[in-house]
């Protein structure tokens, strides 16, 4: 058989059967369920601290230092009421009547009530009373006030302290003027003595809360402060000075027969001096 003629003949089956078996293709699957969360990883590493931050500045304030002189022989003073205010504010005032607090420091050397009507001024600013009493011919505890930087150019300072071997004189100033004080600058004052108008000047052992009553078997608190004002003059005013006792030694100069003080209770004005300084 000619090889050539079956190729002919088959060429066409073999054509059919290879369409035949050709079919579509089929539609695609539907897709799988999605697999499980995997886990969490660990935490990354703690970053670095931040830088700190800069230093607050200080406040606007201003910085005052006061030191009490006590200038008499023999007289000690009390703790001392020192106050920084604005115009306007008055511990005392020559020829007006004293307050309670001004009283109390006077008669008995307490300044607790002359600090409290302080604090209640609308021109307070700060206020401190000093450690303790402040001994004849001695300088006292260095006390410290603070006031807003604002104020530093209209203010005032006033203090007051007992002599308290007298029946009610204080030494003190009303209102003295350190305005516009620059830092380093000090300013020095010196005071007298006043009587408060609000106890007679007997110089018993029984009215005064002093060593020197003490000495005389009286003294103390219960012999300070007395409610009732007995004083002839009952104004504040410049104190005379002590009478005290006759001279044992010389009989030409009389003294007050009642009186527990000698000579050496006696003083010259003036009988304080205080110090300011800012120091901020």
């Amino acid at each position: 058989m000619n090889i050539n003629k079956i190729s002919l003949v088959l060429l066409p089956l073999i054509t059919v059967l290879a369409t035949g078996c050709g079919g579509d293709d089929g539609s695609n699957g539907t897709a799988g369920q999605a697999g499980a969360a995997g886990t969490a990883g660990v935490d990354g590493a703690d970053g670095t601290d931040g830088t700190n931050g800069a230093d607050g500045t200080n406040g606007n304030l201003a910085v005052f230092t006061v030191q009490l002189t006590n200038l008499t022989y023999s007289q000690p003073f009390s703790p001392a009421a020192i106050i920084l205010h604005e115009p306007g504010y008055h511990a005392f005032i020559d020829g007006e009547a004293a307050s309670l607090g001004l009283e109390q420091l006077a008669e008995g050397g307490d300044p607790t009530e002359l600090l409290a009507e302080a604090l209640a001024a609308t021109q307070y600013l700060d206020a401190t009373t000093t450690d303790g009493a402040t001994g004849p011919r001695s300088v006292g505890t260095m006390s410290t006030l603070v006031v807003p930087l604002l104020d530093v150019d209209d203010l005032r300072l006033s203090f007051t302290t007992m002599l308290v071997d007298t029946n009610d004189a204080f030494t003190g100033l009303n209102a003295a003027d350190i305005s516009n004080m620059t830092v380093g600058q000090s300013m020095s004052f010196m005071a007298p003595t006043w009587d408060s108008g609000t106890e007679a000047n007997t110089e018993t052992a029984t009215t005064m809360p002093g060593p020197a009553a003490g000495a005389a078997g009286g003294g103390g608190a219960s012999a300070g402060f007395d409610a009732a004002r007995d004083d002839l003059f009952d104004l504040v005013h410049f104190h005379r000075g002590v009478v005290t006792n006759a001279n044992a030694n010389d009989e030409s100069k009389e003294g007050l027969s009642t009186s527990v003080l000698t000579e050496a209770d006696r003083w010259d004005n003036p009988t304080s001096r205080i110090i300011v300084t800012r120091t901020r």
